[in-house]
């Protein structure tokens, strides 16, 4: 059939008879079966191939990614009664998806790379870190991770790029308010494209590479998120609130600190602002 077929459409992945809540995987990677089909139907089709993945949880899809014999794919989760009409209307155009991956999908390789038994979050020798906060390997796909059939471009309305303050200042003489507004950023999205769409705007915030308090602060940390739907040519503004709470230091023994340093923040997967703290570094309560 796949000989034949002018377009080929490969759905796969698990289900709950391969994980539930009682019932662990001891791999990630694409099933064997499931894998051998996918490199059969390679040999023999006239055009690429188009695949959909429903899973509860990640799964190393580093081969469909890399393999120019693969058009698309699409990662669903798992769908309800509707799933079928819902990915339809996808493939064929009729409603433009804003979907960002929730999770990191790790390569195979991830398993053995960590002990079940070990449950840090942040990387040490013998673990190479937990989630997009600490994950210091290569990701198959990062959390975050979203396409469209549009194109967004993002530009900064705030007055300056680089924003300084005083640690001392900035909390004044209470230590106990911990949403102590520091700066709110105004970023405009245009959808540059030529299909009507909605765009899930991210904000991260890069803390410090060095940290007298925390041995290994986060690789990036989201601190905002935004929906918006524009038409072709159409342009919003948004607005992310920086807060105290987003700047803090979480120590080892469980502390919350402000410390001295430059922090960058990436809007839309765009660098565009940065908060320097100086003074000495505070712990809060």
């Amino acid at each position: 059939m796949a000989r034949q077929a002018d377009f080929v459409f490969f759905f796969g992945g698990l289900n709950q008879s391969i994980e539930a809540e009682s019932r662990d995987r001891v791999s990630i990677d694409i099933l064997p079966i499931q894998m051998s089909l996918l490199k059969n139907i390679e040999k023999v089709v006239r055009s690429p191939i188009h695949v959909v993945i429903m899973s509860g949880s990640s799964l190393d899809l580093s081969y469909i990614r890399d393999s120019n014999n693969f058009a698309s794919l699409i990662w669903m989760g798992y769908a309800g009664q509707s799933g079928g009409q819902a990915v339809a209307s996808v493939i064929f155009g009729q409603y433009n998806p804003a979907g960002r991956l929730p999770i990191t999908f790790y390569p195979g390789s991830y398993v053995d790379a960590v002990s079940m038994f070990d449950m840090q979050l942040r990387p040490s020798k013998t673990n190479p870190g937990r989630t997009y906060k600490f994950y210091t390997g290569q990701a198959v796909y990062e959390f975050g991770t979203g396409l469209s059939y549009t194109t967004f471009s993002y530009s900064s309305s705030n007055n300056s790029s680089i924003f300084s303050y005083s640690i001392r200042k900035l909390l004044g003489k209470s230590y106990s308010e911990r949403r102590v507004l520091v700066q709110s950023f105004r970023v405009n999205v245009t959808n540059t494209g030529s299909m009507g769409g909605d765009d899930v705007v991210l904000a991260f915030i890069i803390p410090p590479k060095t940290s007298l308090k925390d041995p290994s602060p986060p690789i990036k940390q989201l601190f905002g998120f935004e929906r918006v739907h524009l038409n072709v040519n159409e342009t919003a503004q948004i607005y992310f609130p920086l807060y105290v709470s987003a700047l803090q230091t979480i120590a080892h023994d469980g502390s919350k600190w402000l410390e001295p340093g430059l922090h960058q923040i990436v809007i839309g997967q765009k660098f565009m602002y940065q908060i320097q703290l100086t003074g000495k570094a505070v712990r809060l309560p």
